[in-house]
């Protein structure tokens, strides 16, 4: 009688996860901040309140405190949200389609406490062209605003990955 051969699954997937540890590999959108910015003081303009707290969530998984009011040693890092206007790619009379891009742009400055600049003001841009529908305009406003949140999000990734470079 033979025995069943043990299955390589799940001691596979350990060696697998130990080694992809070891060598650096982390999730994507997962970023360290560096010690000196361990306290940011976030001010934020033409955020909505969701907007915000999503910033402010990305930075604490990053490793910093963030604060609402100004404290020795904290950085302050200001950030605005600009919406830069839509604008018409094309537009398929026949078919009722049409292509906009759409486009946000996010400035943003980090000072010390003092209000001594650590980095030269800097803007970052994300742009996406999006078909939409002019017979389904429940549709189109939706995925319209679908991929505003995905600019956004992709904004807020670009200034965590500016901000480890620090």
């Amino acid at each position: 009688m033979k025995t069943p051969a043990a299955k390589p699954g799940p001691a596979l997937a350990l060696l697998l996860a130990l080694s992809l540890a070891a060598c650096g590999w982390r999730l994507a959108g997962s970023f360290d901040l560096p010690p000196e910015l361990s306290q940011i003081h976030l001010v934020t303009e033409n955020f909505s309140r969701t907007q915000r707290e999503l910033l402010a969530s990305r930075l604490q998984s990053a490793g910093a405190e963030v604060l609402q009011q100004p404290r020795a040693g904290a950085v302050r890092l200001r950030v605005k949200l600009v919406a830069i206007p839509d604008r018409r790619v094309t537009t398929g009379a026949s078919t009722g389609k049409t292509v906009d891009r759409l486009a946000r742009q996010l400035d943003f400055s980090l000072t010390d406490a003092d209000g001594q600049a650590l980095t030269e003001p800097r803007s970052l841009t994300q742009q996406r062209n999006v078909v939409l529908d002019d017979d389904e305009l429940l549709s189109s406003d939706q995925e319209r605003r679908n991929v505003l949140r995905e600019l956004e999000q992709a904004l807020f990734n670009r200034l965590l990955q500016q901000l480890t470079r620090l």
